[in-house]
């Protein structure tokens, strides 16, 4: 109360007045459950039994403890009802007309009203929401869920209006409000809150995907109420291994949301959307690493030599996506005995860690397969073989792939040496006869994913032609023939200024590259944070259509369309003269 007071939610004389009216309510209560020692809260009917607890509550009489309780009472609802006057706003208030969901038939002027904010089926919205009013879902199985239901409805419907799209808005509303377990204290913020309530309005109708995730969890938009940075978690903390795991997934749902919501409402930047997308991961591996060498030693003693852990793929390169998986490697230096052993388990528990899903929910997905000899090989590497495969054994795309290499947690020594292996790997090969393969390597691979991924359509993104991929096969192809240690850089964007800078200052190609790659990532982020994996132009919905516009600086939708398609297949013809790839697929 004294913090609500502080932030000028409540004023000075309503705080007083609610805090002496809970020590009293309190009191009372007390002594209710000391009467008959069982846990109630209702004050008894019987006026003798009544006596017995005004007695008991310091009062000489009945009459006085009746009137005062009653008159305390009577303080506190008079305190919520100027709190939440909003709670009686009509529809006419709304600038609305007919809102009436009760009896069998539809209202017709109900049916007028819904019709003139856009809905093509107004019947189907109306039976939803008469079902919702006879306490058919468990946020309206209580009078008090009722009553906040037909106080927030003129409100979300004319927000669900608004958006452009309101069948889709209340599809994803409803299934929102439906997995409610109880509704009154989340549509006790939204009435509170008109500008929330719009919001998750305006969030459901832009983004599927976040939409089912505030579906599974509701309470999220406790988050959005805090306004406030969440508390990460600390591995020690944590009672157990489990409980860490748990413990961080909370955390991570609450972070990864809110910044999701942010990006999604033009809050921060695409590139911003990827730094902070990455350091959540890098957090999470950091965490994760921690509680399982605390397991580890706990189980099978100390660590018996210097560990690191890898970024590669979009982790290694800073342009993390929402939904992307983590390419990680784990390299170790130790001449113990049992070593492997120990490394083996240790791993083993960070990707637990990472993936296990809990009561909690789940993180990431992990994926090894960069790692030396790939999944025939071991889960942690030691720190010579790792030396001796990428300067012996290395196939041209695992050295593409090294250049995305970046450390992330561990021992920061052995990640300098590790990544120093790496650079000197890349070069070496670019100094050997080996050199020559490479760029029939890279043209051979980028035909090969042209076959088996051909791409589906002009909102591919990633594998199409003039997608993300030919920027970083060309970039990679760059890195691993120059020999430069100065130039191998995990991300994109930098390597592309590297490359811009080393060269001719008149050559245009790598900075319309950068361009065309920063239109790429930003239209990217958007489309993996509001639906998903690549979909195409008939998934989006018209609020996310204008988002994305707004994103990359386009006025309308047909703009956007226009300009990527000419990046695109500016991208490409660059790049089929880079790879040398054959005219029929340049």
């Amino acid at each position: 109360m004294e913090a609500l007071r502080a932030m000028g939610v409540v004023s000075d004389r309503t705080a007083a007045t609610l805090e002496c009216a809970y020590k009293a309510l309190r009191n009372v209560e007390h002594r209710i459950q000391m009467l008959q020692d069982e846990q109630t809260h209702t004050v008894p009917a019987a006026p003798a039994e009544r006596e017995s607890l005004a007695f008991l509550c310091g009062y000489g009489n009945l009459a006085d403890f009746d009137r005062d309780l009653l008159h305390t009472r009577r303080e506190v609802q008079v305190a919520y009802d100027a709190l939440f006057a909003q709670e009686g706003k009509s529809a006419e208030d709304h600038g609305l007309g007919n809102l009436v969901f009760t009896g069998v038939d539809d209202d017709p002027g109900t049916v007028k009203t819904l019709t003139e904010l856009g809905f093509s089926d107004p019947s189907s919205a109306i039976d939803t929401i008469r079902n919702w009013h006879r306490g058919r879902v468990p946020a309206t199985r209580t009078v008090r869920g009722r009553e906040l239901l037909t106080s927030i409805l003129p409100g979300m419907l004319k927000a669900m209006g608004a958006t452009g799209e309101p069948d889709q808005a209340f599809l994803w509303f409803s299934r929102f409000f439906e997995g409610l377990s109880s509704g009154v204290q989340t549509l006790s913020m939204l009435l509170a809150r008109e500008d929330l309530l719009s919001d998750l309005v305006a969030t459901l109708a832009l983004a599927p995907r976040l939409a089912r995730i505030l579906a599974r969890r509701p309470d999220l938009l406790e988050a959005l109420v805090a306004n406030t940075i969440p508390k990460q978690p600390k591995p020690e903390d944590a009672a157990s291994f489990d409980a860490a795991l748990d413990s961080w997934r909370r955390y991570h749902r609450e972070q990864s949301f809110l910044t999701g919501h942010r990006l999604l409402h033009g809050l921060i930047r695409s590139d911003e959307a990827a730094e902070v997308w990455t350091r959540l991961a890098d957090d999470t591996i950091c965490f994760m690493s921690a509680v399982a060498v605390a397991e580890t030693t706990r189980r099978y003693g100390d660590v018996p030599g210097r560990w690191g852990v890898f970024g590669m793929g979009k982790l290694g390169g800073e342009e993390m996506t929402a939904g992307s998986d983590l390419d990680i490697i784990v390299i170790y230096d130790s001449s113990a005995d049992g070593a492997q052993t120990w490394f083996t388990r240790f791993t083993q528990r960070l990707i637990t860690g990472l993936t296990a899903p809990t009561a909690e929910g789940e993180l990431y997905e992990a994926d090894m397969r960069l790692r030396p000899s790939g999944r025939a090989g071991p889960v942690a590497v030691s720190l010579p073989a790792f030396k001796h495969y990428q300067n012996e054994e290395a196939w041209t795309w695992e050295h593409m792939a090294l250049t995305r290499l970046r450390f992330v947690a561990g021992d920061e020594a052995l990640g300098r040496e590790v990544l120093g292996i790496g650079a000197d790997a890349i070069c070496a090969r670019a100094r050997s006869p080996r050199r020559k393969q490479i760029p029939g390597d890279i043209t051979d691979m980028r035909r090969t994913i042209y076959r088996e991924k051909p791409g589906s359509g002009l909102w591919d993104l990633k594998t199409a032609e003039g997608a993300l991929i030919d920027i970083e096969f060309t970039v990679q192809q760059e890195m691993l023939l120059r020999a430069r240690p100065d130039l191998i850089r995990a991300n994109t964007a930098r390597a592309l200024s590297g490359l811009a800078d080393a060269d001719d200052p008149d050559n245009g190609d790598w900075c319309f590259l950068r361009a065309a790659l920063n239109l790429l990532s930003s239209l990217q982020q958007l489309q993996r944070l509001a639906i998903g994996n690549e979909p195409g132009e008939g998934d989006m919905p018209e609020g996310l259509k204008a988002r994305m516009c707004r994103a990359v600086g386009e006025e309308d939708f047909a703009a956007l369309e226009s300009r990527l398609a000419d990046v695109k297949s500016r991208v490409h013809t660059l790049v089929g003269e880079k790879l040398q790839l054959p005219a029929t697929e340049s």
